[in-house]
């Protein structure tokens, strides 16, 4: 009877549980309901068909290109986790905008898959209550089934979503599922929230691809799975970030401010670390007293830590031949990539190669540093990959000497006969078959801008007959803009008209979202044994770049020289204030306090002056090696 007695209330417990799932989601849907209302949609009537534009939808979807690169696995998976017909699977971003979408035949020729296309918005403004929208609203996974919907158009439809959320708890994107009402399976939103959090852990894991991860659970057999908690943890076991299993378990300890390892687990870090190296799995107390299991995620991008060295080791490669071939590899590697993957830039390129297929001239602007040559070498390789292009500086052109240079010997006479190619001496000769460049061209003198008008109207009525071998492309560039440009009294109207074709503009360093590749590359070019911490990237994302590109290079190849080691850190960058564009700082936590403000301060200054030996400074300040580390962890 007793036991019997105990199942029963284990039975009402869980009765409970589901009563209150089920009113909460009645609840979600009864509000969700009424603010379609109160913007004045009508269930009877038709959902706002909100798509936006193709331009739009690129730009989204570039911006969005670092979590796609995790989601579309997830949602290629999902679409075969889920049996039957007649359903979708797709990734909207935080504005509701479907970016991605898999559709099975049957669901494409319904109503609702002529709906759900990339490009479309979701949110409950639009479409009313669905669990997109809904997902995104309210920030939790949703269920919306069938007469659920606020449309009456929509009520043959199951819709289940989940977010993902990342690393500061801000909602990322939303994963969603759609299938007719009829078919509708219990456990789809559940396979759709695995979905999420997979894509969530390959976020934290890539964002903290410089730190350990540790990674725990209340029981042992969960640490493989998706509900373990992840830690990422860096040498000297401050605490880099948490997802959001690990603050759920270690609820009541305070995980969003830098803390270290002996804060929040009952033994220092140095007893553990070596344990978790050699692949061990470890019974552990956190600082409220429960007990978790803990290994650690390889991560074979990540050093190995021994502490019981004398130092941080980096893990070499051991076998010579290995070395040997990685040396060859990198010497393959310095040839440099153009970077192109800010989606402003990316789309001007495009017109660019379009203007260039079409025999239309392209003209590119930008600040000095901000790329115009490579862009120009990039431009050449897209259209005519095995062929060199020519570049003439127009800043070497005068009235005197242009027509020797340009046209050879035969001067322009010569050149516009058929038989130019017994005269091959003259740049414009040497172009054909090629792209040609011309730049700095704002200090063209008139007379030469005159005859380069003569030769693109020769290239654009040329009978194609004619035995003579055009040039492929016309590329313009200037250290000043099109506007600029427009209001130099020495440039012609017939000049700057004959120009109009694509316009390329670079923009500055500091302005381009794909400023952390930039930095990688060009890392790459200088030295390809050495890394970048986080806190070094961040330091560099947050100063000023008035000499964009071309300052950065230089920059980058004095934090190689002055690095200690193959990872260059923050403390590099902030020994030298040049490079650091600002004074030291304290800390977040020791920033509210003058007095403590000081003293952060002065630990950060003593370190870099003793050459970041924090035994020392510990000493001379009369400091903890651990007061020490929370003040320079940010370093």
């Amino acid at each position: 009877m007793i036991k019997n007695t105990a199942l029963s209330h284990h039975d009402d417990m869980k009765l409970d549980s589901l009563s209150h799932e089920v009113a909460t989601e009645e609840r979600a849907i009864k509000n969700s309901w009424a603010r379609c209302k109160d913007v004045g949609l009508i269930p009877t009537g038709k959902p706002i068909d909100a798509v936006t534009s193709d331009i739009d939808l690129s730009i989204i979807q570039e911006k969005n290109q670092r979590i796609r690169q995790f989601v579309l696995p997830e949602l290629q998976l999902l679409y075969n986790q889920i049996a039957g017909t007649n359903f979708m699977v797709a990734y909207a971003d935080t504005s509701g905008v479907v970016l991605d979408a898999y559709l099975d035949e049957e669901f494409k020729r319904s109503d609702a898959g002529k709906a759900v296309i990339p490009g479309s918005i979701w949110t409950e403004d639009n479409r009313g209550t669905n669990a997109l929208g809904l997902a995104l609203y309210s920030g939790k996974p949703q269920i919306v089934a069938g007469g659920d919907h606020y449309f009456k158009k929509l009520g043959n439809l199951s819709c289940f979503a989940a977010p993902i959320y990342g690393q500061n708890d801000e909602i990322l994107g939303v994963i969603d599922a759609t299938s007719d009402a009829a078919s509708r399976q219990q456990h789809t939103l559940a396979l759709v929230k695995l979905a999420s959090k997979n894509v969530e852990n390959r976020l934290f894991i890539e964002q903290f691809s410089e730190s350990l991860i540790l990674v725990f659970h209340a029981r042992h057999e969960y640490l493989s799975t998706t509900s373990a908690a992840l830690l990422a943890v860096d040498d000297h076991g401050f605490i880099d970030g948490a997802n959001v299993n690990a603050k759920i378990m270690l609820n009541g300890l305070n995980l969003y401010n830098k803390q270290h390892f002996r804060d929040i687990f009952s033994v220092p870090f140095s007893a553990v670390i070596n344990r978790l190296n050699s692949d061990e799995i470890i019974r552990i107390q956190d600082a409220m007293g429960s007990v978790v299991f803990m290994s650690m995620k390889a991560n074979t991008a990540k050093k190995i830590v021994n502490l019981s060295a004398k130092s941080t080791l980096i893990k070499s490669i051991e076998n010579t031949q290995e070395v040997k071939n990685t040396n060859n590899k990198d010497k393959k590697l310095s040839k440099p990539n153009y970077i192109a993957d800010d989606p402003i830039l990316k789309r001007h390129l495009l017109s660019a190669e379009n203007a260039l297929n079409h025999g239309l001239p392209v003209f590119i602007e930008g600040n000095r540093g901000t790329g115009k040559r490579s862009t120009i070498l990039e431009l050449n390789k897209r259209f005519l990959e095995h062929k060199t292009c020519l570049e003439i500086d127009c800043s070497q052109l005068t009235s005197e000497n242009y027509e020797s240079i340009l046209f050879g010997a035969s001067g322009k006479i010569g050149y516009f006969e058929n038989e130019v190619q017994s005269h091959p001496i003259g740049k414009l000769a040497q172009a054909s078959g090629r792209i040609i460049s011309f730049e700095n061209i704002d200090l063209l003198p008139q007379i030469v801008q005159n005859a380069i008008i003569e030769v693109i109207e020769f290239h654009q009525e040329m009978d194609i007959k004619n035995v003579f071998i055009p040039i492929n492309g016309f590329l313009f560039s200037s250290k000043v803009s099109m506007q600029d440009l427009q209001s130099n009294p020495n440039l012609s109207d017939a000049f700057l008209e004959c120009l109009i074709g694509a316009q390329v503009q670079l923009p500055l360093l500091e302005d381009r979202s794909d400023f952390g590749k930039i930095v990688i590359e060009i890392l790459r070019q200088i030295s390809p044994k050495h890394g970048l911490s986080k806190a070094a990237m961040d330091a560099l994302k947050s100063r000023a770049w008035p000499g964009n590109i071309g300052q950065l290079k230089k920059v980058m190849r004095v934090l190689v020289a002055n690095s200690e080691g193959l990872v260059i850190r923050n403390a590099t960058i902030q020994t030298d204030q040049n490079l650091s564009g600002s004074e030291l700082t304290p800390c977040n936590t020791c920033s509210q306090s003058s007095v403590r403000k000081e003293s952060c301060v002065l630990v950060k200054k003593t370190w870099l002056e003793s050459g970041k030996n924090v035994s020392l400074v510990a000493r001379r300040l009369g400091l903890s090696r651990t007061t020490v580390y929370k003040h320079i962890k940010d370093m």
